[in-house]
């Protein structure tokens, strides 16, 4: 039973990402009529660049910088997408599937070229706890 709880929470937190992935997807093909299934590599973009902007300014100020920059640079890269590939595409749904499909697993193999392959761990922001309790037990 003390382990419901956090398992809960931690599916909530991954099914929120997921969702959050599922109505870009929606929104994009509603709007222009392409299927962008590079969609999770702008996430993993403006997670990189968080990343990166946590190492370079230190736990107290890096989620101030971090947040906007991970905004930024991943809107730069889908304005780029769109002005480079997807804008001669447009209303051929198949043709931007596959290949958006390759810029994704391109952009895949790029941040485990620079970033490598194993498990990094964040730190945890100043002020947050690491741990939260409800109810008894703790959940991360």
């Amino acid at each position: 039973m003390d382990a419901l709880l956090p398992q809960l929470v931690a599916g909530i937190s991954v099914g929120s990402i997921l969702l959050l992935a599922a109505i870009g997807l929606a929104l994009t093909f509603g709007q222009m009529g392409v299927i962008n299934m590079a969609h999770g590599e702008f996430i993993m973009i403006g997670a990189y660049v968080a990343f990166v902007m946590q190492g370079l300014f230190g736990a107290g100020i890096s989620l101030i910088v971090a947040i906007p920059a991970a905004f930024l640079v991943g809107g730069i890269f889908g304005v780029l997408l769109e002005q480079i590939l997807i804008r001669h595409m447009y209303h051929r749904p198949l043709d931007t599937l596959l290949a958006t499909f390759g810029v994704g697993l391109i952009l895949q193999q790029l941040a485990r070229d620079i970033f490598g392959a194993p498990l990094w761990r964040w730190p945890t922001p100043p002020g947050s706890p690491a741990r939260c309790r409800f109810w008894g037990p703790t959940c991360p």
